[in-house]
């Protein structure tokens, strides 16, 4: 079934091209000192790395080093001054200054505008900000906010005297990415890759959408970190770290950071990650990714806070480690981003053996699912998470680390990556975005709470009248949106127990709605109850249409998304995906760029895939298919001339990069 025909003239509509990602930038987080040199050399020799992250206390002979072989040197120094002060307390030589690490900066750079990394994990490593809120301890979203503000300005209070820098900036939380840019930091990247983080796919969605609100960078840190047994994993089957890679990179990254530094390198060269990368880097240092595909935008209130729900978290929080408690139609966000990444709630996994019969050491010394007593201000600050069942596999975390150095003993096999419903199409906007910003995509869904005080309904109807399509619902949409809805809505809630899409057999599920008033001429109502109440309405405004969803929050009772705004999201992106799957679920994205379409698929199981993708709008002179990494060439069906077909096989935990080019 599908939405009227209209609507799918509508969102038919050629969205807007972005901006090219541009060139390949792949940093390494090391101390460059002399028994670095082998690293270095080999580095150097490859022809794809762009730099290295250099301590700010490091000699200029580091720095040297770096110069030396042809790669930038990164000067990394924490821009708060609490947080540099707390960082540097314990280490010989005391807190560097700050002028001091900028000249070295300037002299690295030799003309060019130099490069500093300024903030590092500020929102998510135990101190900075999230120390701020284990000690004061806000209640409100706003409060919390103002304090996130107020953290970022005294930052970057230090960095405006330095006109001259581009600020670089690590974030723990993809939520983070808009405030750091507001800020003014020029490129932000987002850990991942560990079990202590969340998801790949939501940090693709903020970060890009940031970088396109904000005219800013983003990246991707790819971390080592692993609380499963709390250490770090060089030589982890690197398959995880591959799928990172490219799926980031045919999204839009512009800069990686490899955490670790000399640990991926020994006497015998470099580790299974090092291996990893290179392979990467080596095919994409001279590929035209083209531009990722991105038809959706998902908007949310600058003071959302809100992060992937760790699946062992037994109550909804927000904002990190202030843990509020959600507000109305927080449960709807998360909903939303499950069903778009389902599995995504699995990646912060630091028991994926079950439990330990003695938890020491713990799996990490902070993180969300622990805080340790060297980062609570009081006691009762201190988190440990309950493992998800009350058995395990090993005593404790010093027999999984053991297993692993020793035996080589994989401690998470089943490394955590979310599939995806609809594909990789989202960027995240907050509601103060542009209307520029806005224009460029071909429809808006708003989540949550928003403040429609900074004239966002005017810029939603300006949306919708150049032929965009507006997702909200009942409780964002309020009984003054008449004009917008197309009818009024009744400021009072009814339970429903079952819905019908169009003419289809009625399905079962409760559920809460609004009731509408009469509708106004033209308005379609494609979903009812049994007594006839619209649960749906379509109103067309200008060239374009205003969806209402009257189904507060798009929540149902028991699930976070109810079935009813599920069907309402399949339908509404069915018109504008550029992709069909068929097959079991895995992660994909598409791009496009001047002479070639290219097709991204990932396979999150231990299982080979097999399936079939349908690509929309590939170019009929576009007549050759392969597969980048590999280099083999597939052969592909045409349809309607614009769209192509191909049947693929990916490996377990693989990646196939399918190109059709001139």
């Amino acid at each position: 079934m599908t939405l009227p025909l209209t609507l799918i003239a509508l969102v038919s509509l050629t969205q807007a091209p972005a901006q090219a990602p541009g060139p390949l930038r792949i940093m390494w987080d090391l101390q460059p000192d002399q028994s670095q040199e082998p690293f270095l050399d080999w580095l150097g020799a490859r022809g794809w790395c762009w730099g290295i992250e250099v301590p700010g206390n490091a000699p200029t002979a580091d720095f040297d080093r770096v110069t030396s072989r042809g790669m930038k040197a990164v000067a990394q120094l924490h821009a708060h001054p609490e947080t540099r002060a707390w960082h540097w307390a314990r280490r010989e030589g005391g807190t560097p200054d700050l002028g001091a690490v900028v000249e070295k900066a300037r002299r690295a750079a030799g003309g060019d505008r130099p490069v500093m990394q300024m903030f590092m994990e500020d929102d998510s490593a135990g101190v900075g900000f999230s120390a701020r809120l284990l000690r004061e301890k806000p209640r409100t979203f706003s409060v919390v906010k103002s304090m996130w503000d107020r953290y970022l300005e005294e930052a970057m209070e230090q960095v405006r005297p330095y006109a001259d820098l581009t600020v670089w900036g690590m974030a723990g939380f993809a939520r983070s990415a808009h405030d750091y840019m507001r800020h003014g930091v020029d490129c932000v990247i987002i850990e991942r890759a560990n079990d202590d983080i969340e998801d790949l796919q939501t940090a693709v969605a903020f970060a890009r959408g940031a970088a396109r609100q904000y005219g800013k960078e983003w990246g991707i840190d790819l971390s080592l970190w692993w609380g499963v047994f709390y250490g770090c994993v060089p030589d982890l089957n690197a398959s995880l770290y591959t799928r990172h890679l490219w799926l980031s990179f045919l999204a839009g990254s512009q800069a990686y950071r490899i955490e670790g530094g000399g640990m991926h390198f020994g006497p015998k060269g470099p580790g299974e990650v090092c291996r990893a990368v290179d392979a990467f880097g080596t095919i994409a240092k001279d590929l035209d990714r083209g531009v990722a595909d991105t038809p959706v935008a998902v908007m949310l209130a600058p003071d959302h806070g809100w992060m992937t729900p760790a699946y062992w978290r037994t109550q909804n929080e927000a904002w990190n480690y202030a843990r509020l408690p959600y507000r109305q139609g927080d449960k709807g966000i998360d909903g939303f981003f499950g069903a778009a990444y389902p599995g995504s709630v699995y990646a912060m996994d630091p028991y994926p053996l079950g439990a330990y019969t003695v938890d020491d050491p713990l799996a990490t010394p902070f993180a969300l699912s622990c805080i340790t007593r060297e980062f609570a201000p009081k006691p009762e600050d201190m988190v440990n998470a309950q493992p998800p069942i009350p058995f395990g596999k090993y005593p404790s975390r010093n027999d999984v680390r053991e297993d692993f150095l020793k035996n080589k003993v994989d401690p998470s096999p089943f490394r955590p990556m979310g599939d995806s419903r609809w594909g990789d199409i989202f960027d995240v906007l907050t509601s103060d975005a542009s209307q520029e910003v806005m224009n460029r995509y071909r429809v808006i869904v708003l989540l949550g709470q928003q403040d429609f005080t900074c004239g966002l309904r005017a810029r939603l109807e300006a949306f919708a009248k150049q032929g965009g399509t507006v997702v909200w619902s009942a409780g964002q949409a309020a009984p003054e949106d008449s004009a917008l809805c197309g009818a009024p809505i009744q400021p009072e809630l009814r339970v429903g127990r079952a819905w019908s899409w169009k003419d289809t057999a009625p399905e079962a599920e409760a559920f809460r709605y609004c009731p509408a008033g009469p509708l106004a001429q033209g308005v379609e109502a494609p979903v009812k109850t049994p007594a006839g109440d619209s649960l749906v309405l379509r109103n067309t405004v200008g060239k374009g249409a205003v969806v209402t969803c009257l189904i507060p929050w798009f929540e149902a009772g028991h699930t976070p998304l109810s079935r009813i705004a599920l069907r309402l999201f399949d339908e509404v992106f069915d018109t504008v995906q550029p992709v069909k799957i068929e097959g079991l679920p895995v992660q994909w994205l598409s791009t496009r760029g001047d002479g070639q379409r290219t097709l991204l698929v990932t396979n999150n199981d231990g299982n080979a895939w097999s399936g079939t993708a349908t690509v929309r709008d590939v170019d009929p002179v576009l007549a050759q298919c392969r597969d980048i990494v590999t280099g083999e060439k597939l052969p592909f069906e045409r349809r309607n001339d614009a769209n192509a077909v191909v049947k693929l096989n990916v490996p377990a935990y693989g990646v196939r990069v399918v190109r059709w080019e001139k």
